[in-house]
C-alpha cells in the first residue's frame, strides 16, 4: 500500500494522455485537412510535446524536496520573463487573449502555462520557510513586499493579456496551496474579495466577457449563429453522443462547427465519439487523480510537500472542473482548456511537470522508498526463475 499513491496517480495520467492524444488526433485530421496540411505530420509534432513532457515528469519525479525548494524561484521567474514577451513583437493573441509567443521553428508557446509549475513550488517554499515557523510577522516589511511582489507581477502579466481564466486558476492554486498551509480565514477572506472585485470589473470593461456571462445566464435569448454558436454545438456534440458514442474518430461537430474542439471544447468531442461512458470515464479518471494527490498530502511529513501538492491538485481538478461545467453550460466560457485531453503543448507540459513533482513527493511516502527498492530485485528474481526453467527444459 505504500506505492498506491505513486502507482494511481501515474496510471491515472497515463490513461487520461491516452484519451487526450485519441481526441486531439480525431480533431487534427479535419482541422489539418482544412490548412492543407498533413494530419499524421501535425499529429507527430504533437506527440513531440506529449514524448517531452513525459520525460520532464520522469525527471521532476527523481528529484529531492531540496532540488524542488532551489527550482522555485527560477522556475516563477523564468516563467515570468518569458511572459513580458507577449506583449513585445513576439507576442500573439487568439480570441482576445494575448498570452502566446511566437517561438520561431516551434510555433507558439504560452509561458502562463508554466507560471503554474513555477507558482506551486515558490507558495510552497514562502509558507514553508516563513508561515510555518511563525516568522511572517517578525520580517521586514520590505522583505514580506519583496515576496509576494513576484507571484503579483507574474498574475498582473497574465490579466494584462487579457487571460481572466487562466487568472481565475492562478487564483484558485493559491488558494489550494494556503488551505493546505493552514493560513488564517482572513487572507482567504482578502484574497476571495479581490478576486471578486477583479472578475467584476474585468467582466464589465470586456464587452466580450458580459456577453458570454448574459448569453450562460439566458441561453434561449442568445443568438445561434453568434456568441452562442459554440456552447450549443457543445451541448449538441454530447447529446448526439448518446450513451456509446459514434465511435472514435466519427464526430460530426469537429467537422467545422466547433472551432475549439480541438482545445477548450475537446470534451465535447470525446463525449460524441465516446458517448457518456466516454464522458464518465473522463470523469472517473480525474477523480482517481485527484484523490492520490490528496492521499499524498495526507501521508506527507513534510509542510513544502503537502503546499505544493495541494496546489497542485487544486490547479488541475479546478481546471477540470471548469473546462467540463463549461461544455455542460455550468459556467459561462472561461477559456481553459481540459488538462491531459486538450491540445496545447504548453499546457500538456506543464501539467506533465507537475505530476512528475507530485510523484517526487509519492516516492517519499513512509515505506514508498523500500517498496521502488525491492520492485527491482523481484524482478531480477522472477527472470532467473524463468531462464533456469527455460535451461532445464532444455
Amino acid at each position: 500500500m505504500s506505492l498506491l499513491s505513486f502507482y494511481a496517480l501515474l496510471l491515472a495520467t497515463v490513461l487520461l494522455l491516452t484519451l487526450g492524444l485519441m481526441t486531439v488526433f480525431s480533431v487534427q485530421q479535419v482541422v489539418s485537412a482544412a490548412r492543407g496540411r498533413d494530419a499524421v505530420v501535425d499529429f507527430s509534432k504533437y506527440l513531440i510535446f506529449a514524448g517531452v513532457g513525459l520525460i520532464g515528469m520522469w525527471g521532476m519525479s527523481l528529484l529531492s524536496e531540496r532540488a524542488l525548494r532551489y527550482l522555485a524561484i527560477p522556475v516563477l521567474m523564468g516563467a515570468t520573463a518569458l511572459q513580458s514577451l507577449v506583449f513585445t513583437p513576439l507576442g500573439t493573441c487568439t480570441g482576445g487573449n494575448c498570452n502566446w509567443v511566437e517561438v520561431p521553428g516551434i510555433g507558439t508557446a504560452q509561458p502562463s502555462e508554466f507560471i503554474k509549475v513555477g507558482l506551486s513550488l515558490y507558495t510552497g517554499l514562502i509558507i514553508a520557510r516563513w508561515f510555518a515557523e511563525g516568522r511572517w510577522q517578525r520580517l521586514h516589511w520590505l522583505v514580506k513586499t519583496t515576496a509576494a511582489l513576484l507571484p503579483a507581477a507574474a498574475i498582473a502579466l497574465v490579466m494584462g493579456g487579457g487571460d481572466l481564466g487562466t487568472v481565475i486558476i492562478l487564483g484558485i492554486l493559491l488558494a489550494g496551496a494556503g488551505w493546505m498551509a493552514g493560513l488564517a480565514k482572513r487572507w482567504f477572506v482578502t484574497l476571495g474579495t479581490a478576486g471578486a472585485a477583479l472578475f467584476i470589473f474585468a467582466s464589465v470593461i470586456s464587452l466580450n466577457r458580459r456577453t458570454r456571462i448574459l448569453v450562460w445566464l439566458h441561453p434561449d435569448r442568445d443568438d445561434p449563429l453568434d456568441i452562442g454558436y459554440q456552447p450549443k454545438h457543445a451541448r449538441w456534440a454530447l447529446a448526439t453522443g448518446g450513451w456509446q458514442g459514434v465511435g472514435p474518430g466519427s464526430s460530426r461537430q469537429k467537422w467545422g462547427y466547433l472551432t475549439q474542439a480541438e482545445s477548450d471544447y475537446a470534451y465535447a468531442v470525446l463525449g460524441e465519439e465516446l458517448g457518456l461512458a466516454g464522458a464518465l470515464l473522463v470523469i472517473i479518471l480525474f477523480a482517481v487523480l485527484g484523490w492520490a494527490l490528496a492521499r499524498i498530502i495526507r501521508r506527507s511529513n513534510s509542510l513544502y510537500a503537502s503546499v505544493v501538492v495541494g496546489g497542485i491538485m487544486v490547479w488541475i481538478i479546478g481546471q477540470a472542473i471548469i473546462n467540463m461545467a463549461v461544455v455542460t453550460n455550468l459556467l459561462p466560457v472561461l477559456g481553459v482548456p481540459l488538462p491531459l485531453i486538450s491540445q496545447g503543448g504548453s499546457a500538456l507540459i506543464s501539467v506533465l511537470l507537475a505530476i512528475g513533482i507530485a510523484l517526487s513527493f509519492a516516492r517519499r511516502e513512509p515505506g514508498a522508498q523500500q517498496g521502488l527498492r525491492s520492485r527491482p530485485g523481484a524482478v531480477r528474481r522472477t527472470l532467473a526463475v524463468i531462464s533456469t526453467r527455460r535451461r532445464n527444459r532444455a
